[in-house]
């Protein structure tokens, strides 16, 4: 069974996930910040991130630039899904590796399942 780490603030949207992972047959951790999702990756061991970009104590951006710093051999692919759609912050992301780029918003959670089905397949 596949791991996946939710890293966003939005305790909503994190029932959301898990409400539709959980049965697909995927365990699911999350954790609320950056901070925490840094002792969660050591933890866990997720064999995929979904991440928010906004979040207190640590955001997104900051999150991956320690992840890539402390567990640089490390290879998780990384979906963002966020709200903020800011060419920026999208193209920084892209150019710390991450896989993929929802506007949470704007995408559904069938969309966001499909994408982490097809992120296994490959």
């Amino acid at each position: 069974m596949k791991n996946i780490l939710v890293v966003d603030d939005d305790l909503t949207f994190v029932a959301m996930i898990r409400g539709v992972l959980d049965p697909a047959h995927y365990t699911v951790s999350s954790a609320g910040n950056g901070v925490d999702a840094l002792e969660e990756v050591k933890k866990s061991k997720p064999d995929l991130i979904l991440l928010d970009i906004k979040m207190p104590k640590m955001d997104g951006i900051e999150f991956l630039k320690e992840m890539n710093e402390k567990y640089g051999g490390i290879e998780i692919p990384v979906l963002v899904t966020s709200n903020n759609s800011s060419l920026e912050k999208i193209s920084e992301g892209m150019s710390l590796g991450i896989r993929g780029y929802f506007v949470k918003s704007n995408e559904s959670l069938q969309g966001i399942t499909e994408m982490i089905d097809s992120v296994f397949k490959k």
